[in-house]
């Protein structure tokens, strides 16, 4: 007895053979089959043309340049240094005589403050040489009886010839590898070299402030620049500045005055993103 599946497979092989039918797909594989093939001597006598091929000429090696630092060409590394605020400082005279110090300049494509500003900044912006010109505040000065004069001071409080490594000119020069204490050398030259004192102390019994600098206060610092010019010198500069001593003033005028176009220092250039290089000749360093 056919099952009802049984049935149902048989009808649909029926449905198929009809299908193949109607298609000729069984004569076409019929004469296929039939088709001759060729001989292996009949394939080797029918060849395909040989492909000409024309040599190209060979490219040159290609030679990579392999920059190398100063240390590796064998030079003496360039005498700068780079602070945070991404500013060059010399740490010589001789290295603004190097090219490479130029290199870098060009490198980082500097501009002038008067390139870099626009003309309503430089109208109002105060022109320094990058020079104070004067000396400690005469009110400070009548204070504390200090000289006139930077040679008078000196010469009257004990003289000597000043160096690094013997900065209060007492003759006896510091150990090589032995650390200095600059803080507290300066505080010995109050009346003596008052550029050193000021640069890291206030006025003897006046109060540091360590506080933003206050509107009143930037106005006094330009008025003093007017008066009597900036950008070096600045434990004297410091001395028209109360409760601030020079290395705050110098720190200011970089990161504040400098950088606002308020005064046009020539020591110093920009990057196109504004950010102040120092590019002086003269050592930044005190």
């Amino acid at each position: 007895m056919t099952t009802p599946y049984e049935q149902e497979r048989l009808k649909n092989i029926e449905l198929n053979k009809q299908l193949i039918a109607e298609l000729g797909i069984s004569k076409a594989k019929t004469s296929f089959s039939s088709a001759p093939t060729n001989t292996s001597s009949e394939q080797q006598a029918v060849k395909k043309p040989r492909k000409t091929y024309t040599a190209k000429p060979k490219k040159a090696p290609v030679v990579l340049t392999i920059r190398k630092s100063s240390r590796l060409r064998g030079e003496k590394p360039l005498a700068i240094e780079i602070d945070k605020e991404n500013n060059i400082e010399l740490l010589g005279e001789e290295v603004k005589d190097d090219p490479r110090l130029q290199d870098l300049m060009d490198e980082g494509r500097l501009l002038t403050a008067e390139e870099f500003f626009s003309k309503e900044v430089k109208s109002k912006a105060i022109i320094v040489d990058g020079h104070f010109k004067g000396w400690v505040n005469p009110e400070v000065m009548q204070r504390h009886g200090i000289e006139p004069s930077a040679s008078e001071a000196w010469e009257k409080n004990g003289g000597g010839a000043y160096s690094f490594a013997d900065p209060t000119g007492s003759g006896i020069k510091r150990k090589k590898g032995s650390i200095s204490n600059a803080k507290n050398d300066a505080l010995k030259m109050f009346k003596k070299n008052p550029n050193q004192y000021f640069y890291r102390h206030n006025e003897p019994g006046e109060e540091q402030w360590v506080h933003d600098w206050s509107e009143e206060e930037k106005n006094l610092f330009l008025k003093v620049s007017k008066d009597h010019g900036c950008g070096d010198k600045w434990g004297l500069f410091a001395s028209y500045i109360p409760h601030r001593f020079g290395y705050q003033c110098s720190s200011f005028y970089r990161n504040e005055i400098i950088k606002n176009g308020l005064v046009f220092d020539p020591n110093f250039q920009f990057t196109p993103s504004g950010e102040p290089v120092y590019a002086g000749s003269h050592r930044s360093r005190r």
